[in-house]
């Protein structure tokens, strides 16, 4: 049965000016998106590109909206420790008066390696850091905590700052990879994967829920949250081209969707975790490889043209396993993009298969 929960952005902050990143996040939060994202580095393939801290901004996005949850899409915590993630995300929680979610990964070695941050053994360091920030969260005065892992420890620690309500932020991880999606089922909220297609994501989906089965938790639990690639407009191959550059550069980079959808197995040295952003080298390579994807597979991950084949796509990915999206709007005008999600898309998939 399809089920329906969240409809949020991803504003790729890259693709923007500070004043336009805040003016769209305003539109969306006034007009029925539930989530508004933004990524989390320090550097990006595109050197020309201007790239804020992702805290700074989500702290001043919970200043000028009212009603989306915010979130980084996502943190790591190599360059962040854990103390510091714990930290700022209830802080934001009791800024925006229950809003924040925390987005977190494994970490990219374009963001560690050219400020002497180690990547090895970056799913242990995950682990740990899920494990620590919800002991921190957890924790008072009264009730310290305690904690030896390999890379983190904790002796008799607090924080001195809770979330607002009840309940603490919701964990979505970034996982791309097998260990980290069964790592969803076993101790996140939910999933946020970068780019998948309906017939990947119903594999990898099966992944988490061999974590959920060893939580004692089950499915239904797991907010399977879709990142797409999107332009809303009459012209469905202008759309297509228009979406299929970040298209196949995200495939390359997501080695397991790509060999699902065409078979093709992409060499590890360019996937996203190990690319540095000032490899000039291996970004060609990356370009070369990403030229040889078949154009049916751009279609199946994306969501272009008019309304109807948008929706037609959001609903197989719902056939699918997913039970929320992540736009990520590409379209040479942003606003239209945008308002035909708050004005049409949502509101039809609400109506159908909210829950």
């Amino acid at each position: 049965m399809r089920r329906f929960r969240n409809f949020g952005c991803h504003l790729v902050t890259s693709r923007y000016s500070l004043p336009d990143l805040l003016r769209h996040a305003q539109f969306l939060d006034s007009n029925g998106f539930d989530l508004v994202t933004v990524g989390d580095h320090t550097l990006i393939p595109n050197s020309a590109a201007t790239y804020p801290n992702a805290q700074m901004v989500l702290g001043y996005l919970g200043s000028i909206t009212k009603n989306c949850r915010l979130s980084p899409a996502v943190t790591d915590p190599l360059r962040r420790h854990p103390v510091e993630i714990a930290q700022a995300t209830v802080t934001l929680d009791q800024l925006t008066h229950g809003r924040a979610m925390l987005g977190i990964g494994a970490g990219e070695m374009m963001n560690l390696e050219p400020f002497g941050f180690e990547w090895g053994k970056a799913y242990t360091r995950l682990v740990e850091a899920i494990d620590v920030i919800k002991l921190l969260w957890g924790s008072s005065p009264a009730a310290p905590v305690d904690y030896q892992g390999e890379f983190f420890r904790l002796a008799r620690a607090y924080l001195q700052i809770r979330q607002f309500g009840a309940r603490p932020p919701p964990i979505y991880v970034g996982a791309v990879g097998r260990k980290t999606r069964e790592l969803v089922g076993e101790k996140a909220d939910g999933w946020l994967p970068v780019i998948e297609s309906p017939a990947s994501l119903r594999s990898h989906l099966e992944d988490v829920g061999r974590g959920v089965a060893r939580s004692g938790r089950q499915v239904r639990e797991i907010d399977a949250t879709v990142t797409f690639y999107s332009e809303v407009s009459d012209d469905r191959s202008a759309s297509l081209k228009t979406v299929e550059p970040v298209a196949r550069m995200q495939l390359t980079q997501e080695r397991s969707v790509l060999e699902l959808t065409s078979g093709m197995k992409v060499p590890e040295r360019l996937s996203v975790q190990r690319l540095l952003a000032n490899d000039v080298a291996l970004s060609r390579e990356l370009q070369d490889f990403g030229a040889g994807i078949p154009m049916r597979v751009i279609e199946d991950v994306t969501a272009v043209g008019p309304v109807e084949d948008c929706i037609k796509k959001l609903e197989q990915f719902l056939d699918s396993g997913a039970t929320s999206f992540l736009l990520c709007n590409l379209s040479r005008d942003q606003e239209r993009t945008f308002g035909a999600y708050a004005q049409g898309i949502v509101p039809y998939l609400r109506e159908n298969y909210g829950v």
